[in-house]
């Protein structure tokens, strides 16, 4: 499999479909499933927190729940899931959790003080437990939940951008993504904060749309290679 190239060892994966709903190792690395009741031990944790792979379209293929939604070619990190406030759920960013050491990979659904949504670790691509160990993508064809409401005008090939839902009570919006073409200058984009307005663009952008953004909808993103978190 391709994936195994950036692996630091073998890739064992404990669930058939990665994107299907509520999944997630409660020990990293997959729970030894014949185990004594009660005792929780590791599979031997042949897959590690911050091991990334690529998937080949064949690859994503394999691991897709259809009933969920497609995987698709990019790159995936495995990654820790914090206590957030928010859910982490399918198509909502990732933030590095700055809490806790680089070495921990440990991410977020909540938009961080201070950091907001700047420290952009990648998407879930399920609906995962908090205080788990998964999957996240972090560049490629990725499936993306649009804001609530979009602030731009919806098109094919539009640059797309964190939100920046404000708040992490569970907000619709909190790690959700936006549409900025045809912004009408207000806000922070108000033509008096000029350069803060470009500024927020570099630290918010992350792909293209590959289908039209629709209000509220999973969207369809080509994010690049360099939009990953570079962890190590």
């Amino acid at each position: 499999m391709a994936g195994g190239r950036f692996s630091k060892q073998a890739l064992y994966s404990g669930f058939k479909y990665w994107n299907t709903p509520t999944v997630g190792d409660t020990v990293v690395g997959g729970a030894v499933n014949t185990a004594p009741s009660g005792l929780t031990v590791s599979q031997g944790e042949q897959t590690l927190t911050g091991d990334r792979v690529i998937f080949s379209p064949s690859d994503a293929l394999v691991y897709s729940n259809n009933a969920v939604g497609n995987l698709y070619t990019g790159t995936y990190r495995y990654v820790l899931t914090a206590n957030s406030t928010s859910a982490p759920t399918r198509g909502h960013g990732a933030f590095w959790d700055t809490s806790v050491a680089d070495s921990v990979y440990q991410v977020t659904s909540d938009e961080p003080a201070n950091l907001g949504v700047t420290l952009y670790a990648g998407a879930f691509i399920n609906n995962v437990a908090k205080l788990s160990a998964w999957w996240i993508q972090e560049s490629g064809k990725c499936s993306l939940k649009m804001r609530t409401t979009l602030s731009g005008t919806a098109a094919i090939a539009a640059g797309i951008y964190l939100a920046g839902g404000g708040n992490n009570a569970n907000a619709a919006d909190v790690g959700a993504f936006d549409v900025l073409t045809g912004l009408s200058g207000t806000g922070p984009f108000a033509a008096a904060n000029a350069y803060a307005s470009v500024d927020l663009m570099f630290a918010r952008f992350v792909g293209i749309a590959e289908n039209l953004p629709s209000n509220n909808n999973i969207s369809l993103v080509d994010v690049p290679f360099n939009r990953g978190g570079f962890r190590w």
